[in-house]
């Protein structure tokens, strides 16, 4: 009889809020992991990433907020190692900086569970330096001090000790802001005129920064509608933020953008969203599961009879093309055959595998493709690998033209159970096919929403207005560049003409 698998806990630091500030290591377990149990500062990004088998557990805690108590995250995590799983805990910035890591592993030493520690960056160093504050200096700061500003119930402020330090950095302070500022300036090593900043959402596409002194960033504070979480920066090298910023906002900084595919079918969506400041809330609402049994029936002499393949999307290319591969047929077995794709993404997914189409349309559409194929094609023996459920117009109007045509089913789009919703009003949500419309607008917990609906065509953008009364944005074309600069046109932060807003 085999022994039981020895489970384990890591506690990992998911780093200071952009996703991509994350270990290497830290990545790498997300991947390997059986289950997540995360925080309220963990980049969402990080969550809607995860491979679909493993599990995700929220346990939360903001302010005063509703959370998951402290004896229950422990509980989980002993629970879940105890059935030999690799659990991994994701905390926000670095695991055992002002956080419970150190009481978690004290509960699994306790109960007898292996766990090991995987660090992160603290947002205490990296929000100053993504505002251009070094905590350090060699003439003005030799010394830097990370204190909480958060104060137990019922706890005095004139109890927190002022470390003796140069730069002093505060986390979970802006509640108590007021009172630390005053405990502050009853040490003789600070004044009214020292210099402070506050970076709010430091290291994301929303950073805030103010900065000014001891006896003015209250008011710069106010001012400014600055919230948590932010760090606070006090000591001389605060006035750096002034000269030394260097991040600048991207032109859909703090506009929220739903992406509703998951991230395996549009990792390049989200980077690029990314790239150009928008806070990405990727909700899966559909997903792609590829008929295994069709696929599995692929041969050589299956392919050798069609006289020309048309690919209408990435999803029909990589099944279709992974299963010849899987049987150790290449490209090779498509020479002389006419190959045509419905769209720039569905041709660069095609280039992958070492196939440059013959024809893309310049409307990434059936209509578009049918324009540039011949009017007759009399002996043509056309294969369409696609989804289950896709429109009629290209088959019937290629067998109209003469065409023998086999529509070949490699994979259904099923709608993806959610318990919550991520949806705010005024969102940006991306619409990327009718499915992705169909199953937003059905959903009860999404359906209401006053969001401002951004389509990558007119087929999707048609759907949209069936179901929602309201204002749409219509992509140029089925391409990123194109759906960014719809979201950017409906943001109001360019004017170009290549997007059209729908009635």
């Amino acid at each position: 009889m085999k022994p039981a698998k020895r489970g384990i806990v890591y506690l990992v630091g998911a780093g200071p809020g952009d996703p991509g500030l994350i270990s290497v290591k830290g990545k790498e377990l997300l991947q390997s992991c059986d289950v997540v149990i995360y925080d309220a500062l963990v980049h969402e990004m990080l969550i809607a990433t995860l491979p679909s088998r493993v599990q995700r557990i929220f346990a939360g805690k903001r302010g005063f907020k509703e959370s998951t108590p402290q004896d229950k995250i422990n509980l989980i995590l002993v629970s879940e190692a105890q059935k030999g799983k690799r659990v991994v805990r994701l905390k926000g910035g670095d695991p055992l900086l002002f956080g419970r890591g150190s009481e978690e592993m004290e509960y699994l030493r306790e109960h007898k569970v292996d766990f090991e520690i995987v660090p992160g960056i603290t947002s205490a160093i990296a929000a100053p330096a993504w505002a251009g504050i070094p905590v350090t200096h060699r003439s003005i700061s030799r010394s830097v001090a990370i204190v909480t500003g958060h104060l137990q119930a019922g706890e005095d402020v004139d109890n927190l000790e002022i470390p003796d330090a140069d730069t002093l950095v505060f986390l979970m302070a802006m509640q108590n802001l007021s009172c630390l500022i005053e405990r502050i300036l009853a040490e003789s090593k600070f004044s009214r005129k020292t210099p402070a900043a506050i970076i709010q959402n430091g290291t994301l596409p929303d950073q805030k920064i103010v900065y000014g002194t001891l006896g003015t960033i209250i008011q710069k504070k106010e001012e400014n509608n600055i919230g948590a979480p932010a760090a606070f920066v006090v000591g001389n090298t605060a006035k750096f933020a002034k000269k030394l910023s260097w991040y600048k906002p991207q032109s859909l900084a703090g506009k929220r953008v739903v992406v509703l595919r998951t991230p395996e079918q549009s990792d390049e969506l989200l980077k690029e969203l990314y790239k150009n400041g928008a806070s990405v809330v990727p909700w899966p609402i559909i997903e792609i599961k590829p008929r295994t049994r069709e696929l599995a029936s692929l041969t050589a002499d299956f392919i050798s009879k069609f006289t020309m393949i048309i690919f209408t999307s990435p999803n029909g290319v990589r099944l279709f093309m992974d299963a010849f591969f899987s049987i150790n047929i290449d490209s090779r077995y498509f020479h002389g055959k006419k190959i045509y794709t419905l769209g720039g993404g569905t041709a660069v997914v095609l280039k992958k595998y070492g196939i440059i189409p013959d024809g893309i349309p310049d409307k990434f559409v059936a209509e578009g493709l049918l324009k540039i194929l011949p009017e007759r094609l009399n002996g043509e023996n056309v294969l369409i690998p696609r989804a289950s459920v896709a429109r009629n117009v290209l088959i019937e109007t290629l067998k109209k033209r003469g065409a023998s045509v086999t529509e070949f089913k490699v994979y259904d789009t099923i709608r993806v159970k959610s318990e919550y919703c991520p949806v705010k009003d005024g969102d940006f949500v991306l619409f990327t096919s009718s499915s992705t419309a169909e199953f937003f607008f059905e959903n009860q917990l999404s359906a209401k929403k006053n969001i401002i609906p951004c389509c990558i065509g007119d087929i999707t953008a048609a759907t949209v207005k069936k179901l929602f009364k309201g204002n749409c944005f219509v992509a140029e074309n089925a391409s990123i560049p194109a759906l960014i600069e719809c979201v950017k046109i409906a943001a109001g932060v360019t004017h170009k003409s290549r997007s059209k807003k729908g009635d």
